[in-house]
């Protein structure tokens, strides 16, 4: 049997829970398996409390069917890093942020002057998109461009970029100076070679502060659960931010607590025992 999560990683005892933000992939589950019993019962135990609990995701809508299945009473999804705001029960988009046409050339230009061995993923509301030699693993699920411009009149919401490296924190720093001002570059996983740019100015945290701001909840009553760069910024910006034990160091770095890994339900670890610590 596991020992107790420790008390001293816990909020501190004035912290009053309002919701509870999520990352998915490295967080809730691990390689695309269900999520766990343990977590489901903790998350329905937070909705039982009218503790709303909202996922905060890299993933794009259509990858959030198999969640769906499993908890079909979420609300209000963060997708695709915060560019886009998905209702799972409606299976209807509520609000997204864009990038342009030109921006979009402006992106693919700078990098391909330092890097023209780069290939582009693009993310729309109408699915994705990928440049014919960018290499997938569901290429079925994306419709193969070669230029661009040919996604005139299409709604951008994140583009992916791979170079010649499965270094993810590498390609961020090669990369991230030559779209700074034009968009938000972060990275979800440390090997895979993909960089994710979101349109400029937006972030999980961003868009969950705006979320926020609409259900009535404040900063400091959010706790938020992630394990990788992206998540970065919206467990600063939360008013309790946890890393998993899975994390990155640098995301550790910055969270208030650790706790347990993604396989030992940290999360539902978690949130049951600052559950348990609340006023009946």
């Amino acid at each position: 049997m596991r020992p107790p999560i420790s008390p001293d990683i816990l909020p501190p005892d004035d912290f009053d829970l309002g919701l509870v933000a999520s990352d998915i992939d490295g967080t809730l589950l691990l390689n695309w398996k269900p999520i766990s019993t343990a977590t489901i019962d903790a998350i329905h135990r937070c909705q039982d409390a009218e503790i709303p609990f909202v996922l905060v995701t890299g993933r794009p809508m259509r990858w959030l069917a198999p969640i769906a299945e499993q908890i079909p009473d979420l609300g209000r999804v963060v997708c695709l890093n915060g560019a886009v705001v998905y209702d799972i029960a409606s299976q209807s988009v509520v609000d997204a942020h864009t990038i342009d046409s030109q921006t979009l050339a402006e992106i693919t230009a700078a990098v391909r002057v330092d890097h023209p061995e780069a290939r582009f993923a693009y993310e729309t509301l109408n699915g994705g998109f990928i440049d014919r030699e960018f290499v997938t693993g569901r290429p079925r699920e994306a419709r193969i461009i070669d230029d661009v411009s040919e996604l005139a009149g299409e709604d951008v919401v994140k583009v992916l970029v791979r170079l010649e490296t499965s270094d993810s924190q590498a390609m961020h720093d090669l990369i991230d100076p030559l779209v700074d001002g034009t968009c938000h570059a972060s990275f979800s996983e440390p090997d895979n070679g993909l960089v994710e740019l979101a349109p400029f100015g937006i972030t999980k945290a961003k868009t969950l502060s705006d979320l926020c701001d609409h259900l009535g909840v404040a900063r400091a009553q959010v706790m938020a659960f992630g394990d990788m760069p992206n998540d970065i910024e919206m467990l600063s910006w939360a008013g309790h931010g946890v890393a998993m034990g899975n994390a990155l160091g640098s995301v550790k770095a910055i969270a208030a607590a650790v706790t347990d890994e993604v396989d030992d339900d940290g999360v539902a670890r978690y949130l049951d025992a600052v559950l348990d610590t609340r006023p009946n």
